[in-house]
């Protein structure tokens, strides 16, 4: 759990004084401190927000109340999505990795603290909640509204990229996300934070970049980041528009309305579409290392 206090310049100074010995290297230059502490990472940015983060980050959050002489508020339930953050952040999601057909997007989005209202009352949550009418309506809106860039790996490079390079889906989504990063860094200078809804470890994330010449550091990678953060929300929208988009291009192409996900239903158009092509025809529609494929093509063989 997030803990954030809004700061008086003589807090500030105080909180700096008590953990000095604990500073770490700023991660942009809208810090003003920055410090590790046991389990917990503490963040005070120049905007006097002061963020706790980190395992520790409840007992920190309690020293640092008795350190201002404050009142810790009772334990309540997180909100669905972490608007009342001030904080301007950068926000990342994907869509279609466990899709046998079609791509995958990835998609950031920033949303400055000015616009955490406006993302409110269009009721932007995580993609996975709402129809795909309502991302067909609110996807073109966002990106109007919002900073953003969105990457799509079509099903040719996806097939690359895993049959001859050996990339894992890790490190395609590693590679995608700090490419997007890149991207609306390129038009935003001023933010508080960037989060990437995470899929792996932060030290592993990082292992999938080596070799990169570019690679955005200061990045946190945090579970279930749609369902807390209005920029990864916002994020999601848009991946998952950009992918219905495709998707649907993609069922043009074939002649039939492809299933999502990789279950029954991706099996039978599978057998359907080895009717009328040969294999090689999935590797412009499919992701052909998931298991599908094989699977019935030895079931048709007998």
């Amino acid at each position: 759990m997030n803990y954030t206090i809004h700061l008086t310049n003589q807090q500030a100074t105080e909180i700096v004084k008590k953990y000095q010995d604990f500073e770490v290297e700023h991660t942009n230059n809208y810090t003003l401190f920055r410090a590790k502490y046991k389990s917990a990472t503490l963040t005070i940015f120049k905007t006097m927000t002061m963020i706790i983060q980190g395992g520790g980050a409840k007992k920190m959050y309690t020293e640092i109340c008795e350190l201002l002489n404050l009142e810790a508020p009772k334990e309540k339930k997180t909100p669905a999505i972490a608007s009342e953050l001030n904080l301007s952040i950068i926000g990342t999601d994907e869509v279609g990795t466990g899709d046998f057909f079609g791509p995958i997007v990835v998609a950031g989005a920033f949303v400055p603290k000015n616009k955490i209202p406006l993302m409110v009352r269009m009721g932007i949550k995580d993609s996975k909640k709402i129809t795909d009418e309502k991302v067909r309506m609110l996807g073109p809106k966002l990106m109007k509204e919002l900073q953003h860039s969105i990457l799509v790996l079509d099903n040719v490079k996806y097939n690359y990229l895993t049959r001859i390079c050996h990339y894992n889906m890790n490190k395609l989504k590693a590679l995608l996300h700090n490419n997007v990063i890149y991207n609306i860094l390129q038009n935003v200078k001023e933010y508080d934070q960037i989060v990437i809804d995470a899929f792996t470890t932060k030290d592993k994330y990082f292992d999938y970049l080596q070799g990169e010449k570019i690679k955005i550091k200061e990045v946190v990678l945090e579970e279930k980041a749609e369902s807390k953060y209005l920029a990864v929300a916002a994020a999601s929208i848009i991946a998952r528009y950009g992918f219905i988009y495709e998707f649907e291009k993609l069922s043009k192409k074939a002649g039939l309305e492809l299933p999502k996900g990789a279950g029954a239903k991706v099996d039978l158009a599978i057998s359907k579409i080895l009717k009328t092509q040969n294999e090689r025809y999935f590797d412009v529609i499919a992701k052909t290392n998931f298991k599908n494929l094989e699977k019935v093509k030895r079931k048709d063989s007998h």
